[in-house]
């Protein structure tokens, strides 16, 4: 039993939670920005395996959702960027400091920060992972 991951994820959840004492704008900043982030990273998987389906490339697994595939992923494509779009948006008008959605802003600077790191250092030590040539399921 993983005791000490659950132990590390426990501790850093209430630590978390200080946040929220300090600063209820904080705290949702964060969790503005992960609920962000996840749905930014579900956008690049859908639209690559679209067109690799689409092309006729696309190896199917012991899962496949048939005809109506592409359609889904059509459509999830759609929500998501729908909800990337209008997520960092403030919810409270007039705009304020305290009340200020800070997800888009902080996700920009880490988006940028990233493609920096990439463009100095980080193309120079990322290896290809290799896949095995036959998977057994």
């Amino acid at each position: 039993m993983p005791v000490n991951a659950l132990a590390l994820i426990s501790v850093i959840s209430f630590l978390l939670s200080f946040i929220y004492i300090g600063s209820s704008t904080a705290f949702d900043a964060i969790i503005a920005l992960s609920a962000f982030g996840l749905h930014v990273s579900y956008i690049c998987p859908i639209f690559f395996f679209m067109i690799w389906k689409i092309r006729g490339k696309a190896e199917m697994g012991p899962f496949s959702l048939g005809k109506w595939g592409l359609l889904i992923n059509l459509l999830s494509l759609g929500y998501l960027l729908y909800v990337v779009m209008w997520m960092p948006f403030p919810t409270i008008l007039p705009v304020t400091a305290a009340n200020m959605n800070y997800a888009g802003p902080v996700f920009l600077v880490i988006l940028f920060g990233a493609l920096l790191d990439w463009a100095i250092s980080g193309r120079k030590r990322f290896e290809v992972p290799i896949t095995p040539t036959s998977v057994e399921y």
